[in-house]
């Protein structure tokens, strides 16, 4: 996916299309698609604003940070508690792999 347009690009199409210029000629000066031009008039009439949308960037993690604190507590505890243990006692959505990263990268928890 490429990158957003610069907030100024945008300003110079917008000022363009309300100017009354066809939207193919102003693919043209300004090297985009026409497509390009389309959503960005879309966008600006349903949002108000010709900002870009923001960018879901990667994936969302599946604990929390009062789980991850939940863990920390745990361990610090009882240090001999086992990672099954722990996912079943938490009821943790996530598996024994999974929790082994997190303690060590996430919570930089050694033995």
């Amino acid at each position: 996916m490429p990158a957003p347009l610069s907030n100024d690009l945008r300003q110079r199409i917008m000022i363009a299309y309300k100017s009354g210029k066809p939207v193919k000629e102003i693919a043209a000066q300004f090297y985009v698609g026409a497509d390009c031009v389309y959503k960005l008039i879309h966008h600006a009439k349903k949002t108000g604003s010709i900002n870009p949308k923001p960018l879901n960037n990667g994936r969302k993690p599946k604990l929390s940070e009062a789980q991850l604190e939940t863990i920390k507590q745990r361990i610090e505890t009882h240090p001999n508690i086992t990672l099954s243990r722990l996912v079943n006692d938490l009821e943790l959505p996530i598996g024994i792999s999974a929790l082994c990263k997190i303690i060590n990268y996430k919570l930089k928890l050694r033995r």
